[in-house]
């Protein structure tokens, strides 16, 4: 499949696998691109993939703008219900990440590989807060995706500071999920419910 038939294709329902297999699809055609503009579906629909197989749901797909309110990133379904879900994703504050994937890189720029949660949780609030603020469209909740190459190295977060970094969405979404690799639910209906464990 080409690149845009690819991208066509997450907005039709599928299995998790299927868009995995789709996303991987993509990201070898895309290379560096991916981590582009041009690769924004890549990239949300990497993150819909993972989230529908962590949630145990059984179809997943990307969803269009429309004009008639804010569109949240992606959709659900699990029998006869289906909801819908914001993504945001934490990356190192101030990387320049569209800088060091551009063939060739620019002089000076070199990839960030490390922060501290010092750092990462007022960055956090700061990305959840603002997402918390769209009027969004019949939204089930908010995908926080986190790609600090620091945790790969770091694992372990205490769920102290997740709590403190995303509770800014509590009240705007009835689910905060927090996705690095097996991925958990942090918030629900208000309240904390979510116990980080070093493969979250």
């Amino acid at each position: 499949m080409s690149v845009e038939a690819l991208i066509a294709s997450f907005y039709e329902w599928q299995s998790p696998g299927e868009m995995s297999a789709r996303v991987d699809a993509l990201g070898d055609l895309l290379g560096n691109d991916a981590m582009q503009r041009r690769g924004r579906a890549f990239r949300e629909a990497f993150i819909a993939a993972r989230f529908a197989r962590t949630a145990e749901q059984d179809q997943v797909r990307l969803l269009h703008e429309t004009n008639d309110g804010v569109t949240p990133d992606f959709e659900v379904r699990r029998g006869d219900y289906c909801n819908r879900y914001e993504t945001t994703e934490a990356d190192v504050p101030g990387r320049r990440r569209q800088l060091e994937y551009r063939d060739p890189a620019p002089p000076g720029i070199e990839p960030m590989i490390f922060t501290s949660l010092d750092v990462m949780v007022p960055y956090i609030q700061g990305l959840v807060a603002k997402k918390a603020s769209k009027p969004y469209r019949d939204c089930t909740g908010l995908v926080l995706h986190l790609n600090p190459p620091m945790f790969s190295f770091q694992p372990s977060f205490r769920t102290t500071q997740m709590r403190e970094a995303t509770e800014p969405a509590a009240a705007a979404f009835r689910e905060v999920w927090v996705l690095r690799d097996q991925g958990v639910l942090l918030w629900k209906d208000g309240s904390f419910v979510g116990q980080v464990h070093d493969d979250f």
